[in-house]
């Protein structure tokens, strides 16, 4: 069965996940040698719309992969120039990061919310 919220709620797993990794970069702004890290939120959020790839085992005591983990999406950002020290993170582009991603959270939560409304509604009889 489908999930009620659908992709947003995925979407907002994902935008959570995402404001830590872009909070830590901010954070290791000045330790020599950090390699600031980014989720790629269009790659997760299309392998989730096309159902991912599960895969199939041929013994039920094999384990499965986690479908909603994205820590196999995390991937080193490449500076636009380069640092004396080895660090990777440029503070500009975490901040503007930060805000794009904090923008997909409030969408997704406000789709939540319509969605809720609606769903308490129905069940209202209005």
């Amino acid at each position: 069965m489908d999930k009620i919220f659908g992709i947003a709620e995925k979407s907002m797993q994902l935008t959570e996940d995402r404001a830590s990794l872009i909070t830590t970069n901010l954070v290791n702004g000045s330790t020599p040698g950090y390699k600031a890290k980014d989720i790629d939120f269009y790659d997760v959020l299309k392998n989730v719309d096309q159902g991912g790839a599960a895969l199939s085992t041929s013994n039920p005591e094999h384990m499965g992969l986690s479908q909603d983990s994205t820590t196999n999406h995390i991937k080193y950002r490449i500076p636009m120039q380069t640092s004396m020290d080895g660090n990777t993170v440029d503070p500009e582009i975490e901040r503007k990061n930060y805000l794009e991603n904090s923008l997909r959270y409030q969408v997704s939560l406000t789709f939540i919310k319509g969605k809720t409304s609606e769903l308490s509604k129905a069940i209202k009889g209005d």
